[in-house]
């Protein structure tokens, strides 16, 4: 019984666990952020208009 929950619990975690992460191009703006490209939008990187820093 051990062995069986052990099991389900470690298909549970590597589940949980992101096998690759995806990158985009473009530059930020002064509000640290862009608009996706139709490369990136097609990819299904991002959506539209979105921000990867604060703007200080």
């Amino acid at each position: 019984m051990k062995k069986l929950v052990s099991a389900i619990l470690i298909v549970t975690l590597l589940a949980a666990i992101p096998l690759s992460a995806s990158a985009h191009s473009g530059r930020l703006d002064k509000n640290g952020g862009h608009n996706c490209s139709a490369k990136s939008k097609k990819k299904g990187l991002c959506t539209g208009y979105h921000y990867h820093r604060k703007n200080k």
